[in-house]
């Protein structure tokens, strides 16, 4: 029935818009549980995502809701000041509320059952009574249904989403409560207990990791947030769920943002997590972007793009893991000698030049030395001189020529691609951001045989390799030659 003692005060349009803009299903809990810290002093969460089924639990026992939080929770775009909560003490940032829309990117219908002494109340709220049991005349209020239920045995509120859009996978959610509900790592504020599917989500997994707080002041505001740096043996490989959400009066509409960083050789990006809030841009009319050609939008990507270089990268490259580091240096020592094999053993479909003498150079007569004595001092000056490279970069060397590779997180630069440093040295990256990486990466053998095709591919397209094939068959010949002998 008709709930007449409720009204949903937020304009249709808001809601249509707000309610989807959310592309990772996961980030709808992340709201959840930090509204149920701050404003529901909640002391245990439980998150339940049946494997068959469509549905979706979410059950908090805190400080519940009467009518008049009731109410207050279904108004939206309401500014709520800063503070802290009277029980725990808890710090509430400022909140317009938005945020519980999200519901509408994993299901249809949301069933919403609070319990606050002797007042329980179940409603719900579904795509069809959005459209359908709007108030004709006013577009800004309508009415929830009523349901008759037995009520809640404890202080809270229990939600369910039902005709699910989105499947969130358990392991993603756990993994995104980790890495964006810093309150999980908070000490003090009262028990806080979160299990996803009855396994306990525990804040010790994070232990080891950097937290960046941002207060950057801008001509236009504020801009306030907190970026996480977590252990590499906490996250997976690739960063596609990775990054930095945006957000507008604490409603997400940009996620995954790197801010430039993404173009630097380093390991580790998929460790990157945290959020910004920057009340002073102006969002698309969609709701899913900004708008990007407004000076606000310039001077926050300014502001941000200095921070992520002075702080995030700064403190990643200081904070690279050495578990990590080591291991694409063990890699790349494999590839290494592999191709320095194969590259001796079909010398012959090289290029001349290759095969060439290294002519012997020129000795200029000193008076007072001998020839020996020249030749020595050179070699000498030769070995004291410093080249600088990345610590894991490796180089082949077959007479005159060099072939330098290396694995790293190229964002999204292709598969592999070519880069030349001050002294001319083309290097070929294998992109470890790249879909692929995560699906032949799985397994050493598979890893080891991607980045040895990668790399020769690479070689041969930029004339790393000097090979002058006369047909695009002779090229795929050649090629193989290479590829088969470097894994025999």
């Amino acid at each position: 029935m008709m709930d007449t003692e409720l009204r949903v005060s937020t304009h249709k349009s808001l809601i249509k818009t707000l309610g989807r803009q959310y592309t990772d299903a996961a980030q709808f809990f992340v709201e959840l549980l930090v509204n149920s810290w701050m404003w529901g002093e909640a002391t245990r969460i439980e998150i339940w995502i049946p494997e068959h089924g469509s549905s979706i639990e979410y059950e908090e026992w805190g400080n519940g809701m009467d009518l008049a939080d009731l109410r207050a929770f279904l108004t939206k775009g309401k500014l709520t000041d800063e503070g802290f909560s009277p029980k725990y003490k808890r710090p509430i940032r400022e909140s317009y509320g938005m945020g519980s829309l999200a519901w509408l990117t994993v299901g249809r219908e949301l069933e919403l059952q609070v319990h606050k002494g002797r007042f329980d109340r179940t409603i719900t709220l579904t795509e069809n009574l959005i459209d359908k049991q709007w108030d004709a005349t006013d577009q800004s209020t309508w009415r929830p249904l009523r349901i008759i239920q037995a009520p809640l045995d404890h202080d809270g509120l229990k939600i369910r989403i039902r005709s699910l859009t989105k499947k969130p996978d358990p392991a993603d959610v756990r993994r995104a409560l980790l890495a964006r509900a810093n309150v999980l790592t908070l000490r003090g504020y009262g028990p806080f207990d979160v299990t996803v599917n009855g396994e306990q989500v525990k804040p010790e997994e994070l232990r080891g990791s950097t937290l960046l707080p941002v207060n950057i002041a801008t001509e236009y505001g504020k801009i306030t947030g907190e970026i996480m740096i977590t252990p590499i043996s906490r996250v997976r490989a690739g960063i596609s769920e990775a990054g930095i959400s945006v957000q507008q009066k604490h409603i997400t509409c940009l996620q995954h943002q790197f801010f430039g960083l993404d173009q630097y050789r380093t390991q580790g990006l998929s460790r990157i997590q945290g959020w910004v809030n920057a009340d002073f841009l102006r969002r698309l009319p969609g709701g899913n972007d900004f708008e990007r050609d407004s000076s606000p939008w310039r001077v926050f990507e300014k502001a941000m793009r200095g921070f992520v270089k002075n702080k995030v990268y700064k403190t990643l490259r200081q904070s690279a893991s050495r578990r990590e580091i080591r291991s694409i240096q063990h890699l790349n020592h494999e590839i290494a000698e592999r191709l320095r094999r194969s590259l001796r053993k079909n010398i012959q479909v090289l290029s001349r030049e290759m095969a060439k003498a290294r002519p012997i150079p020129k000795i200029t007569s000193v008076p007072g030395k001998t020839r020996k004595e020249i030749v020595l001092g050179e070699r000498k000056h030769r070995r004291t001189k410093k080249h600088s490279h990345d610590a894991t970069r490796s180089v082949v060397r077959l007479k005159d020529q060099i072939l330098a590779f290396d694995v790293a997180h190229g964002g999204d630069r292709g598969q592999a691609y070519v880069e030349a440093d001050k002294n001319g040295v083309r290097t070929v990256y294998v992109n470890m951001d790249h879909p692929m990486w995560d699906v032949e990466a799985n397994l050493t053998p598979t890893k080891l045989r991607y980045c040895i095709r990668q790399i020769l591919e690479r070689s041969i397209a930029e004339e790393i390799l000097p090979v002058s094939p006369s047909t695009p068959e002779e090229t795929f010949s050649t090629l193989d030659s290479l590829y088969n002998d470097a894994l025999a």
